[in-house]
């Protein structure tokens, strides 16, 4: 038990943002915790000629796409294409449309951008980036979220050992890296389902949900190759028939879906959160479904 009333749960094995959604992670060993999330994560993402995201879901080469950070930008690099360099936007020109059919306003990154992209996929698209005047607000339980380009939540966080778990009953190899965490941690198997206000080093969280996954966990995060699994071991073990256990406003996402992981809001920015910092559990719930018995 912490001085504050919280029980410790664990600790922060492994720090991931991802500054171009569906293109590969940035391994950190900090993170400054902004209201949005982690710095760094999300800033961009492909959009086609609706302004609709273009992700994984459509275009698994975008796993191959490895951005750096580099002072002012990131660049790009991909196998077999010459590397670009792009600038951190600063003012918005123009507005596309979140996962969640929402209009934000962004920063369109520049023709060269457009291109290199559009080469890559074959199709005609633009990278689009938010900024410091971006205000992308979505509902939460209990309020709401300031995002990025994530799907609906601030920062993901998952459990080693639950991934661990479903590994060993899967019928071939997956790494954590296609759950695209933001936060790894280690804690015992599955117990991050019952989490619903947890601190990590300074950073304070709320629990919204239990994540429902779709097809992204099944595409290889280095060649872009589509898998059967996790999606099999997920569906065995994890699979949401009834949700009425969580939020109701929530239901409609859960049922019908598989889930992994725990997508959180952020309720103390302004710190950061490093590897090796201890996770500690101030309030817990009912789980959604059932945690996966020991076989």
């Amino acid at each position: 038990m912490t001085s504050d009333g919280g029980a410790t749960a664990g600790t922060l094995s492994a720090i991931h943002v991802y500054p171009i959604k569906s293109c590969r992670a940035v391994a950190l060993d900090r993170a400054e915790v902004t209201r949005r999330g982690l710095a760094g994560d999300r800033l961009f993402q492909v959009v086609d000629e609706q302004t609709a995201p273009v992700t994984q879901r459509q275009e698994p080469k975008l796993a191959t796409v490895q951005p750096t950070v580099i002072d002012g930008g990131l660049r790009l690099d991909a196998d077999g294409r010459s590397p670009l360099e792009i600038a951190t936007p600063t003012t918005n020109d123009t507005t596309a449309t979140s996962l969640l059919g929402l209009p934000v306003d962004a920063a369109d990154a520049g023709d060269d951008a457009a291109a290199w992209f559009a080469d890559l996929l074959g199709a005609p698209v633009r990278l689009v980036g938010v900024t410091d005047e971006t205000d992308h607000v979505v509902p939460f339980p209990d309020g709401e979220m300031h995002l990025g380009w994530a799907d609906g939540s601030s920062v993901l966080v998952a459990n080693s050992a639950s991934h661990r778990w479903l590994a060993e009953r899967a019928d071939e190899p997956f790494g954590m890296d296609r759950f695209r965490p933001n936060l790894t941690v280690d804690a015992d198997p599955w117990v991050e389902d019952t989490w619903r206000e947890l601190s990590v080093g300074a950073a304070r969280l709320g629990v919204g949900l239990a994540w429902p996954r779709c097809a992204i966990p099944q595409v290889d995060q280095v060649d872009g190759s589509r898998h059967r699994e996790p999606a099999k071991v997920l569906k065995a073990h994890r699979w949401c028939a009834d949700a009425s256990n969580g939020p109701e406003a929530l239901r409609p996402l859960l049922e019908g879906n598989a889930l992994f992981g725990i997508g959180c809001s952020v309720e103390r920015a302004g710190v950061e959160v490093a590897v090796g910092d201890q996770v500690v559990v101030h309030h817990t719930g009912i789980r959604v479904i059932d945690g996966p018995a020991s076989d």
